[in-house]
């Protein structure tokens, strides 16, 4: 039985961070029940075209999922066991921040049903915090950590944020290793347009140089830590790696489902009569993916906004990009220029063993040029 993963978007935040550019604003007095009752009423409608296959893992993101107390959780949850076919012991992952991430709130994320917890701790240091927006301090952070284990939470990933003025990475390093999750996601700190920090001068990009010196640190320290480095901004502890994420990067299928979700699908997208594969994305603002979904507008219907049909080249570059993020790699028949493979290996910058190319944590500083040039 062919497999695919589960996403649901909250696009709702108490605050939006400075510099966050994902779909999410701040919630009025009912606005999450009745988001809610859309998600599940347009997961109702993917029923009968997925009937044949199962779902391998569900992931709850945002936005801030656990502003969402215990009745919305578990009937959101409830609707997705009731809707598509989900067997056995699957990874269930819903994503917190530490400010709304009380005891009895990640008590209520366990009993309904997640046993995979990913917190936006960001970094472990209150001035880097503050500079962000977040409206937690590093004490939250550390605090959010053990609460999520007396909850009865024994997969834990941490988020956290680098290339930040004046940041010590060291001291990041430092909350890593004293909490010990099972992941890490190390993200670059990427200062898009439009965003209160794309404004601020102070935030400008590292240069090359600086940014490989930080990556390379990150690397080292969390592989001496026990971590395996199997994606470009990932770190996991043995039997860790997130089953939903490497759905993403080995280019499976995936249903999004809530405002500005997407989705993606080889096999088509049967609900509105595509047979090629496609990838879509939902309505967004909330009140417009309501409105499609609840059949305000004269019949409740798939709330798909945009569809982007994928051609063999596109599913191609898509597929090299993609495996290359990974620690599996690619292999080297995909290669065009394969006159630079002795050079590149040289230089430390690509591995190949068994005809399977992939990256050293070097040449993952420099993926773009290389995937230009052999590509």
């Amino acid at each position: 039985m062919e497999s695919y993963t589960v996403y649901i978007h909250i696009p709702y935040c108490k605050k939006k961070c400075r510099y966050c550019s994902f779909l999410s604003t701040t919630p009025d007095s009912n606005d999450l029940d009745t988001y809610i009752e859309a998600a599940r009423s347009e997961l109702k409608l993917y029923g009968p075209f997925l009937s044949g296959r199962r779902v391998k893992s569900i992931y709850v993101g945002g936005g801030t999922p656990s502003l969402l107390d215990s009745r919305q959780l578990k009937q959101l949850l409830s609707a997705v066991y009731l809707s598509l076919s989900v067997e056995g012991d699957r990874e269930i992952t819903i994503e917190a921040n530490p400010e709304s991430a009380s005891l009895e709130r990640l008590k209520s994320m366990h009993d309904a049903g997640f046993n995979r917890l990913s917190i936006g701790l960001q970094s472990f240091d209150d001035t880097v915090l503050m500079s962000l927006g977040r409206l937690h301090d590093a004490r939250s952070s550390f605090s959010a950590i053990e609460k999520a284990r007396n909850a009865g939470f024994h997969n834990i990933n941490a988020d956290i944020i680098y290339g930040i003025p004046s940041q010590d990475i060291g001291k990041e390093l430092d909350g890593v290793k004293a909490l010990g999750p099972e992941h890490v996601s190390f993200y670059y700190l990427a200062v898009e347009q439009g965003t209160p920090l794309s404004m601020d001068k102070r935030f400008t990009p590292l240069n090359d140089e600086i940014f490989e010196e930080l990556y390379l640190r990150v690397h080292e320290e969390m592989v001496r830590m026990g971590y395996e480095h199997y994606e470009v901004s990932n770190f996991a502890k043995k039997g860790f790696q997130s089953v939903h994420n490497m759905n993403y990067w080995e280019r499976g299928d995936y249903l999004g489902i809530g405002s500005g979700a997407h989705g993606f699908f080889k096999t088509g997208l049967p609900w509105i009569g595509m047979t090629a594969q496609a990838r879509y994305e939902n309505a967004y603002p909330p009140s417009a993916y309501r409105g499609k979904v609840s059949g305000n507008d004269g019949g409740s219907a798939f709330p798909i906004s945009r569809v982007e049909v994928l051609d063999r080249d596109a599913e191609i570059l898509e597929h090299i990009f993609l495996s290359l993020r990974t620690w599996k790699g690619i292999d080297t028949a995909l290669v065009k220029n394969k006159t630079l493979l002795k050079h590149l290996t040289d230089d430390g910058l690509i591995r190949i063993d068994n005809d399977k190319l992939s990256l050293t944590a070097k040449g993952m500083c420099v993926m773009d040029g290389i995937v230009t040039e052999l590509f």
